[in-house]
């Protein structure tokens, strides 16, 4: 080959390899869970996907940003691994059509075309969210198998308390509540500032341990009579935006915040509204052992930073 000849491949092979250089991206590990990586290209990926859930995020610094998704990150990867274990993952063909129509009218979208459209304009992959949506609905399933046996709720007792609520009241309110509900080594003090600042939110996206989290602590509308007397009496002395002082239970502190409050209008029906009731309460007890569940995954989990 000629000197020529030579210089030119030469000059063709560097500027080739420059170029792959400029346009790729180095790929880091920071953190292990198990024998599972999550690399800083993982949690750009999360952090596009957390603003989608909440566009409030985007007020966050980048360090709780990298912090909230590495954490979401962690909780994805052990709940996979414990799901695998009691489901076949690939006889669920027919959930993700379901699991991505409720999340684009979520969002607000008509139709899915116009969802995939607005997911590659910020940069996240059809693929990424699915199996999000997935995991959390297999995990919700493998929660109820295991523990709907232990779930105890006295229907006769609710339609009770529904009795005595309704003759001592001229009018019935709903109210649409969201929650925080965080470890007792966290000072409220700090969460309050953190709330004032980025809002009730974002700080239950990043705060929260209850499975509310990833909705922003959203609950949804609750009846009045759903709550025991002691929530009751702090609520009716909220005005609406307004949240509780912490709110002492067996998993950790809770507060909640009234985003809205309604009339109950509709003809009274006993038996509609206890059964609201009853599965009101099968969440919440459901929800107390989806959080005991993953607590313990967790501590049992080897999770190194790098």
């Amino acid at each position: 080959m000629s000197s020529k000849k030579l210089y030119y491949f030469f000059l063709i092979f560097v500027l080739t390899f420059s170029s792959i250089k400029l346009h790729s991206k180095e790929v880091i590990i920071i953190s292990k869970i198990n024998n599972e990586i999550i690399t800083n290209v993982d949690l750009e990926n999360e952090i596009k996907y957390l603003l989608i859930t909440s566009s409030n995020l985007k007020e966050l610094s980048r360090k709780d940003l990298l912090e909230l998704s590495k954490n979401s990150l962690i909780r994805e990867i052990l709940k996979n691994k414990e799901i695998k274990k009691f489901i076949n993952v690939d006889k669920i063909s027919n959930l993700e059509k379901k699991l991505i129509k409720q999340h684009y009218e979520s969002l607000g979208f008509e139709n899915k075309s116009n969802y995939i459209n607005f997911l590659q304009n910020e940069g996240i992959s059809l693929e990424l969210v699915k199996n999000k949506l997935i995991t959390e609905q297999l995990w919700n399933t493998l929660i109820y198998e295991k523990f709907k046996e232990k779930i105890k709720i006295d229907k006769s007792a609710i339609k009770k308390k529904i009795k005595i609520y309704k003759s001592r009241q001229k009018k019935l309110y709903e109210v649409n509540v969201s929650e925080i509900l965080f470890n007792f080594d966290l000072s409220f003090n700090e969460l309050n500032q953190f709330i004032k600042k980025y809002g009730f939110k974002n700080a239950a996206i990043k705060f929260s341990i209850s499975d509310t989290s990833s909705k922003g602590g959203e609950i949804g509308w609750v009846n009045l009579n759903n709550l025991s007397s002691e929530v009751q009496e702090k609520i009716n002395s909220l005005k609406i935006g307004e949240y509780t002082k912490p709110i002492k239970i067996p998993s950790g502190n809770l507060i909640l915040k009234i985003n809205s409050k309604r009339e109950l209008k509709d003809q009274f029906d006993l038996d509609k509204e206890t059964e609201k009731q009853v599965v009101f309460e099968q969440n919440r007890q459901l929800n107390s052992y989806s959080l005991n569940y993953y607590n313990k995954l967790k501590q049992n989990a080897i999770i190194n930073e790098y």
